[in-house]
């Protein structure tokens, strides 16, 4: 009996002596936690709801709010978990503002939940207006000339939903490789895998400029080349196939001018990138190259196009580096067209042309080369939920004057973000007091 008591007695000072421990682990853990967060403040308040601490080198953020100073809105991030050595994250405020990282990391972010309608996109994209002419991914999309924030809106993405998991290891041989993969729920999901040598420790990054060894990406669709045929054919009055065709006699058209020199494999490769569920991935193997190569453009181009694959939709594709860069360049140069005289019955034409229905960007028309510039329109009330993220400009009864970014629409309340002196600011509007109604399209 007494032995038993002894026993007892000792697994219950042990138990204690753990509990112990385990207090101070999770106080350090947490206190290093915090201390963290308090230092991006006042640019960003972070705050979360509940902590997890594994002794075993895990730690757990659940319902994460980032809130960007002078923004009304923020972030929701449902969990983010780092997993290390315990040591690192017992010590992690110092050893990282050393640069002293672990041999392994990984972080995940699940759940991070962003509304593309609040005012810190609205704002970000008067700031980055489109330039004139037509981004060549819309051509044969109606009056759509480019896929900005608010096309994708005007697509379904309002909000979105994403996870983010990030994995480095740092092995024997001086090497370091990096794993990261980016979900967009009912979008897409991109791969980034890299690997880099002359690394003697992660946390070299800050001294030693790696060499990449070997780089790989791929991208998968879920949903959004779905969702983008959609619109655009609704956009121009037209089935998707018939989109799709009108797509790609133009952009082809459009290339046989601006770079003659570029095969019709490109074309191809990118109508196939357009399709449902399409696949792309590139693979890079850069070792091998030689130290000089690294220093010269030209001859680096050159080296890399020789060790690089591409695959789209897991077939092969034989594209060499100098013309994948021009194709790429200009994909992101605006097409600029001619604008004919309209004849008065074209004029009523186009007046007369099929209203949008809820949640496309603006009326179908059929695919045409003019393009109309931009300026403000009389819009009816009842069509501006099509417009949510575009300046407007509204008149009311009383003779007042009420201009900014349409933020909402619902019942009968509309609200306009204005700028102020230290931001923007929110204000609903009154459907019934309106006596004008413009949008900038």
């Amino acid at each position: 009996m007494r032995i038993v008591k002894l026993l007892s007695r000792i697994f219950l000072l042990l138990l204690l002596l753990a509990l112990a421990a385990y207090a101070g682990y999770y106080y350090q853990v947490k206190s290093s936690v915090d201390r963290q967060l308090q230092q991006w403040r006042p640019f960003l308040d972070a705050s979360y709801d509940v902590l997890y601490v594994n002794p075993l080198g895990e730690i757990s953020l659940n319902t994460v709010s980032l809130n960007l100073m002078g923004q009304p809105g923020g972030f929701i991030i449902d969990r983010i978990s780092l997993k290390s050595d315990p040591l690192f994250l017992l010590q992690f405020d110092s050893r990282s503002r050393r640069g002293e990282w672990p041999d392994s990391l990984a972080l995940a972010v699940e759940g991070f939940n962003v509304d593309f309608s609040m005012p810190l996109f609205l704002m970000l994209e008067q700031f980055t207006q489109s330039a004139e002419g037509v981004q060549p991914a819309a051509l044969g999309c109606g009056r759509v000339r480019h896929f900005d924030m608010s096309a994708l809106r005007m697509m379904g993405m309002r909000q979105g939903r994403f996870d983010f998991y990030l994995n480095a290891r740092s092995p024997a041989n001086a090497q370091l490789n990096l794993e990261l993969l980016a979900l967009m729920h009912g979008w897409g999901e991109l791969v980034i895998d890299l690997e880099m040598q002359n690394v003697t420790g992660m946390q070299a990054l800050a001294n030693v400029a790696p060499q990449l060894r070997r780089l790989a990406v791929s991208y998968r669709d879920m949903g959004y080349n779905q969702r983008k045929n959609q619109f655009c054919a609704m956009q121009s009055g037209v089935t998707v196939a018939e989109y799709r065709s009108e797509h790609q006699v133009l952009l082809r058209d459009w290339l046989s001018e601006a770079a003659p020199e570029l095969p019709d494999s490109f074309v191809v490769a990118y109508d196939q990138l357009n399709e449902p569920n399409a696949t792309f991935s590139m693979s890079l193997q850069a070792e091998g190259v030689s130290p000089q190569s690294w220093m010269d453009p030209e001859q680096l181009l050159l080296d890399l196009s020789q060790r690089m694959t591409i695959h789209v939709n897991n077939q092969p594709q034989l594209l060499e580096a100098e013309q994948l860069g021009l194709f790429m360049a200009l994909m992101q140069q605006p097409v600029q067209f001619e604008v004919e005289p309209m004849e008065e019955s074209d004029a009523v034409a186009t007046l007369d042309a099929p209203r949008s229905m809820p949640g496309v960007a603006s009326p179908p028309v059929q695919p045409s080369r003019a393009i109309e510039p931009r300026r403000y329109r009389h819009t009816p009330p009842d069509e501006l939920v099509n417009y949510i993220g575009h300046p407007v400009r509204f008149f009311t009864s009383f003779g007042k004057r009420v201009e900014g970014v349409l933020v909402s629409v619902e019942g009968t309340t509309v609200r306009v973000a204005e700028r102020v002196q230290h931001g923007t600011a929110q204000y609903p509007v009154e459907i019934e007091a309106l006596q004008a109604t413009e949008v900038y399209r």
